[in-house]
């Protein structure tokens, strides 16, 4: 259900052991995954629900001179639904991955339908993408994204790739790392004629506590569009098995984060999609806790959120995912969603389960 992030897309074309003397020779040492997976939400308080089958399959060519090939395509399929109407019209399937990267040891290059996860910019992008490793001890990012796709994944209707603006989308992402336990980063961000917006983090770990800060503004270009803000603080520690944490978020007073959700969020630590987290003058206050006993991991997080002056709303996130130890590779996973909202008629309660298959 998590989307593939940046680093681990990177980590993968540079560290792959496979690796072609000729172009014949990089389709035949090419590898294929795929996920088969299942999917069932419901909410008793506003009686919807909707069941769908998710199918996807991933190929890779091996590396020739540092040159890889990759194709992927996820195909979802309704197979149930209450009062719910999110397939209408919908795609059964899409291609989200179609690219073709370089990899050296200074940098990386993927052109074409990738997943991106930067601060905010995140799931599928039609997007060219460089990765620079030549200064010690810093990451640096440089991409242009044209179409973006937030639903090419198996838990939800499908849907196309999208245009972004007129001239796509800018970005410029930097990484320092102080030492083993602390690193800063800043960006910037432009998407002509829609907004622009330049933001920072620092994120450092000692002796099993952490500590997250990370504040970003943008500069709207739409006429009579306030800008927006937003600062969050997460703190963490661990004792055993057991992490605890817990965090403050704060958006801005005039036009809440503004635009910047528009390419992807990666803040908001609560499950439902309309929560209140980024609204004006939005202030959010969550502790949570997670464990993992044998195969079980177990999370919880609750979180109250002050908005739009003088409403509040409140969220409790239950979840639970085991790893089958009689059928290898595959996933269970639950979770259990619990809203108060403003108004009464818009509370919610809803759970979901999955299972996933991967191989």
């Amino acid at each position: 259900m998590k989307k593939l992030t940046m680093s681990l897309a990177v980590s993968a074309i540079v560290a792959s052991g496979a690796f072609a003397t000729s172009l014949e020779d990089a389709f035949i040492k090419g590898k294929t995954t795929g996920e088969l997976s299942a999917y069932t939400t419901a909410d008793s308080k506003v009686d919807t629900g909707l069941s769908l089958g998710s199918i996807s399959l991933n190929y890779e060519t091996a590396s020739i001179d540092g040159f890889k090939a990759s194709l992927g395509l996820i195909a979802n399929t309704k197979l149930n639904s209450k009062n719910d109407t999110s397939f209408d019209g919908a795609p059964k399937s899409v291609i989200n991955v179609a690219n073709i990267s370089y990899a050296s040891d200074a940098f990386t290059v993927i052109a074409g339908k990738q997943a991106i996860d930067l601060e905010w910019i995140s799931d599928y992008h039609e997007a060219v993408v460089g990765v620079v490793n030549t200064i010690p001890n810093t990451t640096i990012i440089v991409g242009h994204t044209e179409k973006f796709n937030a639903n090419a994944k198996n838990d939800a209707a499908l849907s196309r790739f999208n245009t972004i603006g007129t001239k796509g989308a800018n970005v410029v992402d930097a990484t320092y790392q102080i030492n083993e336990t602390t690193k800063v980063g800043a960006y910037y961000m432009d998407a002509p004629d829609l907004f622009s917006a330049v933001g920072a983090k620092v994120e450092t770990e000692v002796n099993g506590a952490g500590v997250v800060a990370k504040y970003a503004t943008t500069f709207e270009d739409v006429a009579d569009t306030k800008d927006g803000t937003i600062i969050a603080l997460d703190l963490s520690y661990k004792v055993g098995e057991i992490g605890f944490n817990g965090g403050f978020i704060k958006a801005g007073k005039d036009n809440g984060v503004g635009s910047l959700t528009t390419l992807g969020d990666n803040i908001n630590p609560l499950d439902s999609v309309d929560s209140k987290v980024y609204n004006t003058d939005a202030k959010t206050l969550y502790v949570g806790a997670t464990t993992t006993i044998d195969r079980f991991t177990l999370n919880g997080i609750y979180g109250t959120t002050d908005y739009d002056a003088s409403k509040k709303e409140s969220e409790l996130n239950l979840s639970a995912s085991w790893e089958c130890k009689f059928v290898k590779n595959l996933n269970v996973s639950v979770l259990y969603a619990n809203i108060s909202a403003e108004s009464s008629t818009d509370d919610k309660s809803y759970y979901s389960a999955q299972l996933v298959y991967s191989f």
